[in-house]
């Protein structure tokens, strides 16, 4: 998300406020095969992060964090902010801007100018991801339910099933290293079944990929993230899925 091709830092001195939105439709898809039940369904409730909106509506970014955005669900992506990237870099993009084209290349070439961190704002819908693999994940053998009335009415339609209530307590999106995605996250997942004591099980996955693993085009950046949310939230489905059988 910090690269910047040398025409549009150009183009910010010259540009007041400006903003590149960059996003693409979210495809969630289960990535890792699920496990053969030993024995009855699994039913998975995702309890809500916030009182009274559903879990597939929450979505996460790198500047305010976990948030309910029913609007934002459907996207993934990044928005890059050159106005204040501009304020903090102006000066070295003026001088960049003022050398001749070949001395130009070779200081960038060589390192003899530090790269511009382009001040961005990364999406990630979670909740989407992982309410999505987690339906591919216990299909056919379990339902996934998002308030206590489904998981209720799912328990007494089948009796001998496990319920995997799994609560959140931490999403993170960042990119502490230059163009390097890093996802977490954090909960717990308690399993019960009629005539057994309730058990709690860690949820945990944080994993760091490149986002120029697809090449170098804005497009590029977002099929790698796409790819690197589905893997995040594959393997949080499948510790879920796990949990009950």
């Amino acid at each position: 998300m910090k690269y910047v091709s040398f025409a549009v830092m150009t183009c910010v001195l010259f540009i007041s406020g400006c903003a590149l939105d960059r996003y693409q439709a979210a495809t969630p898809h289960f990535t890792r095969p699920a496990e053969t039940p030993k024995q009855g369904d699994v039913i998975v409730l995702l309890e809500p992060v916030f009182p009274g909106k559903l879990f597939s509506e929450i979505v996460c970014d790198n500047n305010i964090g976990v948030m309910w955005n029913p609007g934002e669900v459907q996207q993934i992506g990044f928005t890059q902010h050159y106005a204040s990237t501009f304020l903090k870099s102006g000066p070295q993009m003026a001088m960049l801007a003022a050398l001749p084209a070949n001395l130009r290349i070779g200081m960038s070439a060589s390192g003899g100018v530090e790269p511009l961190n382009i001040d961005s704002r990364i999406l990630v819908p979670f909740g989407r991801f992982i309410k999505d693999n987690s339906v591919e994940a216990v299909a056919p053998h379990g339902l996934v339910c998002e308030d206590e009335e489904c998981a209720r009415r799912a328990m007494q339609q089948r009796p001998a099933a496990r319920l995997v209530s799994v609560r959140f307590t931490k999403f993170r999106v960042a990119e502490q290293k230059r163009n390097m995605l890093m996802l977490e996250v954090e909960g717990v997942a308690t399993v019960t079944r009629s005539g057994a004591a309730a058990i709690s099980v860690p949820i945990h996955n944080m994993i760091e990929r490149s986002i120029t693993s697809e090449g170098m085009w804005h497009s590029d950046f977002l099929k790698a993230m796409n790819k690197i949310a589905n893997e995040s939230s594959s393997a949080v489905a499948a510790q879920i899925y796990s949990a009950g059988i």
